[in-house]
């Protein structure tokens, strides 16, 4: 806050005598001269001073330490280099839906500020969950907005009783013309002042934003959960996939189930999720976040008819499949772990996502499911319960059936000798579906169990191990 008071407008601002004591500001630490930084726990001097970008030399020069090797947690630091500032310095995650901007905003720091602190070159590139420091100053309380279309920064502040030239300097503005729309808005103040109330109906928002697993992991299925008034509409997109957000059953926040990719190439990418309001207005927060490579291993090289490898084959087919399991329908069906879709649940022939050669050809392919082994005519059990979606007899997987959970996750049963249900049969958990086989693209009698999340074929052991068995309540 202290930076923003040194712009040419804010001096006059100041000679005039307005809102003076209305400006949040902060106070020296009594026994500290500088920023400090309090040690956390499993950190020891060296992590603190690569933190910092000082040396283990510069850093006990500053702070008389008998025995440096023994760092206790709680310790309080002064950090070389920032003595010219005065706050505590905190260790965080990039949250998710912050950017450099707003994360400095939220603490009172000029985005100089917070690009000095953290030693970054460039602002954008921070992602969700990278390592981050803010300045607090004491005392300060203030209310998080997002600017949308058709609020002026003017009807903003007249809604929230605040004088536009107090927001400016609040987030560290020359002036309130320059707040731009789909921005993040910090008014200093008490956030339960009730003169704020009008707001909630005013304005798309969202205040949480939480990724899992983080990073993103090749295969896996991602739960993504968001905080939001009950009258706002959530959407999004990741990897190109549309993200459908639904409330918890719980009445509080939205959940948005989808899978990630087994062959999506590693590396930082950009997610975009959209609160709109029912008159229309949109607030969009757009963050990066990393997908890493997971290891899943190889099968033996397989060879099989070179027909079954054809594209004017496989192509078609794959785009019916996909198809059938791009809706996301908004109930949720399932309330437990998924159960083996099997009477032999430990005879597995092959996991998902290990990699495969056909005919010689290099490992371009993976396995999209799980295979059990079984004699032929085994029967096949749904794992939870299900509206069936489709039945047939596929190219490619043979004897079919696809079972929707609701909220966009499928299941689907490949190569079957037999198909015991049909098309808006209702499924209970352990109902027999149908029977093992061997059509379609096989060597042998087994039954090839799928997964589906958000038109993703994703590792099917998380949901028979019960990670998303509560999701959403």
């Amino acid at each position: 806050m202290l930076q923003s008071f040194r712009t040419p407008v804010i001096r006059i601002l100041l000679a005039l005598g307005f809102f003076l004591s209305l400006v949040p500001a902060r106070s020296a630490n009594a026994q500290f001269n500088g920023a400090i930084y309090t040690v956390q726990e499993g950190e020891t001097l060296t992590d603190i001073a690569g933190y910092f970008h000082t040396s283990l030399n510069e850093l006990l020069a500053l702070n008389p330490i008998a025995n440096p090797d023994a760092i206790a947690p709680g310790k309080v630091l002064l950090i070389p280099g920032f003595e010219d500032l005065s706050g505590e310095i905190v260790r965080m995650e990039m949250p998710a839906g912050e950017t450099a901007h707003t994360l400095a905003g939220a603490h009172a720091m000029s985005d100089a500020l917070f690009t000095r602190l953290n030693f970054l070159t460039s602002p954008a590139s921070l992602i969700n969950g990278s390592r981050v420091f803010t300045l607090t100053p004491p005392g300060l309380v203030q209310t998080r907005l997002q600017l949308v279309n058709d609020l002026t920064s003017l009807e903003l502040a007249a809604c929230a009783g605040v004088s536009p030239w107090l927001a400016a300097v609040a987030n560290d503005l020359p002036a309130p013309w320059q707040l731009q729309q789909n921005d993040t808005l910090f008014l200093p103040g008490d956030p339960q002042d009730p003169a704020r109330a009008p707001l909630a109906s005013l304005l798309p928002s969202i205040s949480e934003l939480r990724f899992s697993p983080s990073p993103l992991e090749q295969g896996k299925t991602t739960v993504i959960r968001a905080q939001a008034s009950a009258q706002t509409t959530l959407s999004g997109e990741l990897l190109d996939y549309p993200l459908h957000f639904f409330p918890n059953e719980s009445g509080s926040g939205f959940t948005a189930l989808q899978g990630i990719p087994r062959l999506a190439d590693p590396g930082v990418l950009l997610f975009t999720v959209t609160a709109a309001a029912a008159d229309g207005r949109t607030f969009t927060l757009q963050q990066q976040i990393s997908l890493v490579e997971k290891n899943y291993g190889t099968d033996t090289p397989l060879q099989v008819d070179e027909s079954n490898l054809d594209p004017a084959i496989t192509e078609p087919e794959f785009a019916l499949l996909m198809e059938i399991v791009s809706p996301a329908p908004p109930e949720k069906l399932w309330r437990t772990r998924f159960s083996p879709p099997s009477t032999t649940p430990d005879f597995i022939t092959s996991w998902y996502g290990r990699l495969r050669s056909y005919n010689n050809s290099d490992f371009t392919y993976f396995h999209s499911g799980i295979d059990y082994g079984g004699a032929a005519s085994s029967p096949i059990l749904a794992p939870a319960p299900g509206i069936v979606v489709y039945t047939g007899l596929l190219d490619v997987r043979g004897n079919t059936t696809i079972i929707s959970h609701g909220w966009g996750v499928y299941t689907g049963y490949w190569h079957q000798s037999q198909i015991d249900v049909s098309v808006g049969d209702r499924v209970e958990t352990g109902q027999t579906i149908g029977m093992m086989g061997e059509t379609g693209r096989v060597t042998g009698p087994h039954l090839h169990f799928d997964v589906l999340v958000g038109s993703v074929e994703v590792d099917p052991e998380d949901w028979l191990n019960g990670l998303y068995a509560s999701v959403g309540e």
